[in-house]
């Protein structure tokens, strides 16, 4: 099977875990996120959707969702950083696996799409 290059994807990073409302605060400002930057033009991969698994399994700790996430971080084109994002330890370890792999990192949305749209790709660019 022949790979789709035509789109960029985008790996959708921020707290998650908290209280029980603050989880489906967090989850919820994530997957309007992920929207956001689908509408763009991006492919998107928003770990907050592993919810649905780790809620059908029943049994999932932290671990597995965290190890279910990474080999596709591993994959992705670019990191992009939520608000509110600089208290979570699951998003430190995701901005060090990108660094470490050279995986550029936004903030914003006008910086992803001038990276990616606007032949500034030949760039190293990362926020951390």
């Amino acid at each position: 099977m022949k790979k789709n290059k035509s789109k960029k994807l985008i790996y959708v990073a921020g707290a998650l875990s908290d209280d029980n409302i603050g989880y489906v605060q967090n989850l919820h400002r994530m997957i309007k996120w992920e929207h956001k930057i689908r509408k763009l033009g991006f492919a998107t991969f928003c770990p907050g959707y592993d919810f649905l698994g780790g809620l059908t399994a029943g049994d999932w700790e932290y671990k597995d969702y965290f190890d279910n996430n990474q080999p596709i971080l591993e994959r992705c084109d670019a990191v992009f950083l939520l608000p509110k994002w600089e208290n979570s330890k699951g998003t430190k370890k995701e901005i060090e696996t990108a660094n470490r792999l050279s995986i550029p990192i936004f903030n914003n949305t006008f910086m992803l799409r001038e990276y990616f749209f606007h032949k500034q790709s030949d760039l190293s660019f990362s926020l951390y």
